[in-house]
């Protein structure tokens, strides 16, 4: 459980995207205004952004938002908001808390809109996320909700990070024992499609990495782990990028 848990730390930190808008908007009630404050929240982590923004969505939803034709697209906007405050809480029920509210919140988009890619996305990372809250038989079946809700978002999403960013969620999740069906050869496949994508995103290649070292192939390991150094960060994920630096790093440091 271990592995797991640590491997998805990493990955679920710096996960999720949606289309730069314009930063001109000065509207403090459209989806613009909105996706711009997350975006800039969640590249900078900073926990105080986004819980105001949480207040603001969640007004927007009691005031009659349903009316407007922006109403689905802050339900998701809302869910992923919900995953990434969460992700930066310390409290454990507070995050549990979180976790259950992005998933609830994405199942009910997908009843709504059952293309929705985003939706997909932030059901199967919750359902990650949750694993560490619950028994074993839980355990399972939030595993197989995972594969559900992943390969759905592969196949919608339309935006070529979330479609990157999704792939390496399915590698992570193959890479991954003791859960059942890992494999490695599929992680790696995984990833080269989500290279295909995003090639300038250095979480993938910090994951590949990893992949590479439980692999014991220390010479590829290392080649994508010095690519995480040499990257320029992704305009979506700047501290994450500082992170990832940090743990590649670390890593290359454990190479004989």
């Amino acid at each position: 459980m271990k592995t797991l848990k640590l491997t998805f730390i990493f990955l679920l930190l710096s996960i999720f995207c949606l289309p730069l808008f314009s930063q001109n908007s000065n509207s403090t009630n459209n989806i613009e205004y909105f996706t711009q404050k997350f975006l800039n929240a969640r590249s900078s982590k900073n926990i105080e952004e986004l819980k105001n923004l949480l207040s603001l969505l969640e007004n927007e939803i009691k005031n009659g938002s349903n009316k407007s034709s922006d109403y689905e697209k802050i339900r998701t906007l809302l869910s992923e908001v919900y995953f990434e405050y969460g992700q930066l809480l310390n409290d454990n029920k507070l995050k549990e808390r979180y976790y259950n509210l992005a998933l609830q919140e994405a199942k009910d988009i997908i009843k709504a809109d059952p293309e929705n890619g985003k939706a997909y996305f932030i059901a199967a990372m919750s359902s990650a996320a949750l694993i560490d809250f619950v028994n074993v038989f839980q355990k399972l079946q939030l595993m197989n909700d995972f594969d559900f809700y992943i390969e759905r978002a592969i196949k919608y999403t339309q935006d070529n990070l979330d479609k990157a960013i999704a792939y390496i969620a399915k590698g992570v999740r193959f890479m991954n024992p003791p859960w059942p069906f890992y494999d490695y050869k599929k992680a790696e496949d995984s990833f080269k499609e989500a290279e295909k994508y995003a090639a300038n995103y250095s979480g993938l290649y910090l994951n590949w990495g990893q992949l590479y070292l439980k692999m014991n192939d220390k010479k590829k390991a290392e080649e994508m782990l010095r690519k995480v150094l040499t990257m320029e960060p992704h305009p979506f994920f700047i501290k994450q990028h500082e992170d990832n630096v940090k743990i590649a790093k670390q890593l290359l440091g454990l190479i004989k």
